[in-house]
């Protein structure tokens, strides 16, 4: 009984996370031929600790959305991306299940007891190299929270 239980939990939080990315998707705006956005510097990641996630998560959409606008390259993404120290690699999925990013960035921040995870996926059309919607996600853990917010 035990062991349904476990699945049941592990099954429910799969799901949650599924949620979770479908909602926090951002789709960049119009198409355009211009280079990502690089000027803008380094990425502000606002009041992470005090602010609410929903309100963090906005603010990341917002500035992601702005900068990696549909048609861009992605190289010129994850090079901006790397300069403001997001870890980035090529999506190598081989299951060919729905529609994969052609990269995943990441940054993670500790600070006062919280951790900051932030997220880019980069999305092209068939292998073009060219940046056909991004997505941006953001998930902070603070003391003993576990993942999402929930207990630890």
């Amino acid at each position: 009984m035990w062991r349904i239980a476990v699945v049941m939990r592990h099954a429910l939080l799969a799901l949650s996370l599924a949620l979770l990315a479908a909602a926090c998707e951002t789709t960049s705006g119009a198409e355009s031929s211009s280079p990502a956005q690089s000027s803008g510097g380094s990425f502000d990641l606002g009041d992470w600790r005090h602010a609410t996630a929903a309100a963090t998560l906005s603010q990341f959409q917002s500035t992601v959305s702005a900068r990696y606008g549909a048609g861009s390259p992605v190289s010129t993404a994850v090079a901006d991306l790397r300069r403001s120290e997001f870890t980035c690699a090529e999506n190598v999925d081989t299951t060919r299940r729905g529609a994969p990013p052609a990269e995943i960035c990441r940054k993670t921040v500790t600070a006062e007891n919280c951790t900051g995870t932030w997220q880019v996926h980069l999305f092209d059309t068939h292998g073009d190299a060219r940046v056909a919607r991004a997505r941006a996600l953001f998930d902070r853990r603070c003391g003993n929270e576990g993942l999402l917010g929930g207990p630890g």
